[in-house]
């Protein structure tokens, strides 16, 4: 079994260390190989004869051709896309699991290729002094295993897209639909619920835009961030770019949290509305979050839907099941196309 990546970026983290995590408990070699003619945000999963694709891009628009594998894994994949050799990476989190371990099993052509600098420093910056995304602050073993009831806190912390630093006609039109959602959603859920925790990734323009619910610098760092998940019980999220969920999600579910949500238009195995999240009408209907929030508060609602996404979270993202789900589908489909 071998797994190949041209470049080591944050979206392939969840892969490479699930890889790492399922080698380790099964006393496997790790073997993880540098090879530069995949696509960005690609990697290929070769295991005897077969060949399995990873498409972690952002876009339902494919990066690879589907044709040219045996099975093909994809981030953002919109349900008119499913097929027989097609399946969802559900919800992706940049996770880790013993980041000096993995840099250990790493070798020298993958560690000194020029594209995989930057996540390098991520994993060697054990402290997080160097990087706002180390690879230490989203370890596994340092997220909760059990749901913890904080009175029903609420937070929606996020950031504001340019407009203008994108030329597609389509980008800037989701960019100002995305923005307006999450400044009017800051300002409705401020104003019924005083103690929720909200605000915007301080830059040039949220300042423009609404300097009024800018989030102070230490706020706005992810290590601060990540930990402070653990003091909520209800997380707002919404469609990031080009559609896809982004990692907000994820980092809810992990942490054993109900969710508000804009509606998902993608494929996320077992996951269902109500039962792990409430869904709001279109992704301009933030007037409807307030009603959203008070049906968890009553009878404590958002601890049973926390205790459901923990579960789930545990088994679909976790680096403990992760990879291993993903070799149960390959065994189930290469059984299916005999």
């Amino acid at each position: 079994m071998k797994l190949k990546l041209a470049t080591w970026t944050h979206h392939l983290n969840h892969l490479l260390y699930s890889y790492l995590c399922h080698c380790e408990k099964n006393r496997l070699k790790t073997n993880i190989e540098y090879e530069p003619a995949l696509a960005h945000n690609g990697a290929l999963l070769e295991i005897d004869s077969l060949s399995i694709f990873f498409d972690y891009s952002d876009s339902p628009v494919f990066i690879a051709d589907r044709s040219a594998y045996d099975i093909y894994f994809k981030r953002s994949l919109r349900k008119s896309d499913q097929g027989s050799k097609i399946f969802p990476l559900n919800f992706n989190v940049p996770i880790s699991y013993k980041p000096f371990l993995l840099l250990s099993k790493l070798k020298l052509e993958f560690l000194m290729a020029k594209s995989n600098r930057n996540e390098c420093v991520r994993a060697l910056d054990r402290f997080s002094w160097l990087t706002n995304s180390s690879h230490h602050i989203f370890d596994i073993r340092k997220f909760p295993n059990q749901v913890s009831d904080n009175n029903g806190s609420i937070i929606f912390c996020t950031r504001l897209w340019n407009p203008d630093n994108n030329a597609d006609y389509e980008e800037k039109n989701r960019r100002e639909i995305q923005n307006q959602f999450r400044i009017e959603a800051c300002r409705i859920i401020k104003s019924n619920f005083k103690r929720a925790r909200v605000g915007l990734f301080s830059d040039d323009f949220s300042k423009r835009e609404a300097p009024d619910l800018l989030l102070d610098e230490y706020l706005s760092k992810k290590k601060t961030y990540l930990k402070s998940l653990k003091s909520f019980d209800i997380g707002v999220a919404d469609a990031g770019l080009k559609d896809s969920p982004g990692w907000k999600i994820g980092e809810y579910l992990l942490n054993g949290m109900a969710v508000v949500t804009t509606p998902l238009d993608i494929c996320v195995n077992d996951f269902e509305k109500n039962r792990n999240y409430k869904e709001l009408s279109n992704r301009s209907a933030a007037q409807e979050i307030p009603e959203m929030i008070e049906e968890l508060l009553i009878d404590n609602n958002y601890q049973w839907q926390g205790k459901n996404n923990l579960k789930w979270a545990q088994e679909y993202i976790s680096p403990h099941n992760y990879f291993s789900r993903i070799l149960k589908i390959i065994e189930d489909s290469n059984l299916n196309l005999l």
